[in-house]
């Protein structure tokens, strides 16, 4: 007879454990940024499926140096999730990078590195 009750208990404990292991069906958080240099300034989009993801994020450019990379400047995309981060003169030869940090259940982005010679 104990071993009747134990097998719903069992069972019931196993699906508890095992629920939040599986992942929402369809639902994506992850962010791509696109990144291109348009003198004077460092342009981009944000890519997301859900548009939370990639409209009203802040958006930052790197230079890659030895030790911390140098931020040069932040942005936040738009409704269109255009953003643009002016330079001028601060522009020398380097690896360019653009992060986008988490915001909410939106995962962090990172673009490719540009390298400007």
């Amino acid at each position: 007879m104990a071993a009747r009750r134990s097998v719903p208990l069992f069972v019931a404990l196993a699906v508890a454990l095992l629920l939040p292991a599986i992942p929402a069906a369809g639902a994506s958080n992850s962010t791509t940024i696109v990144v291109s240099l348009k003198t004077p300034a460092f342009h981009g989009t944000l890519k997301s499926a859900r548009s939370a993801c990639a409209t009203n994020r802040t958006v930052k450019l790197y230079l890659e140096k030895q030790g911390p990379d140098e931020l040069l400047g932040t942005d936040k995309s738009n409704a269109k999730t255009k953003w643009s981060i002016p330079l001028g003169k601060k522009l020398v030869p380097g690896s360019y990078y653009a992060k986008a940090p988490a915001k909410g259940s939106c995962k962090p982005a990172k673009s490719k590195v540009l390298p400007i010679a």
